[in-house]
């Protein structure tokens, strides 16, 4: 065999396995592209609907994050104002227990005082009793 032969079989089959080898790899390779033709053309596609939608969703959400603004500071208004009612409340509800206390002692001071007067006092109001019953006499007589 020749020399030449030989090299001519090898280069012949080397470019046959080179061949094959291509066909594999394109043929593995075009699902891929397919795929990365249909991902391209999805993203494309989610590009356009977030360029339309992005714009009056955020105008939306400032508007929602407004009311929430005007929410919390009526809120904190409100509480405050509960707070100082309550103050209120707490300052109007010492006096009337100051005062209550006041009376208390007062009155206590007074049924003290008459329930002395009624046991020691007993035999003075007798007495003043007939003295105003007399008088009473007297008077109807004229």
């Amino acid at each position: 065999m020749d020399a030449n032969l030989v090299v001519n079989v090898a280069v012949v089959a080397a470019l046959i396995f080179l061949a094959v080898s291509l066909t594999i790899l394109v043929a593995s390779v075009m699902p891929l592209l397919r795929q990365s033709e249909a991902t391209l053309s999805s993203l494309a596609r989610l590009s356009d609907t977030l360029d339309k939608e992005v714009p009056p969703t955020l105008a939306e959400l400032r508007g929602v994050m407004d009311g929430v603004n005007q929410i919390r500071s009526i809120t904190a208004q409100r509480v405050t104002d509960v707070g100082h009612k309550a103050e209120e409340l707490t300052g109007n509800v010492t006096t009337l227990v100051g005062t209550a206390k006041k009376e208390s002692s007062v009155a206590s001071a007074g049924l003290f005082a008459g329930l002395k007067a009624y046991f020691l006092g007993g035999e003075e109001k007798a007495e003043s009793k007939s003295i105003a019953m007399e008088r009473k006499n007297v008077e109807l007589k004229h």
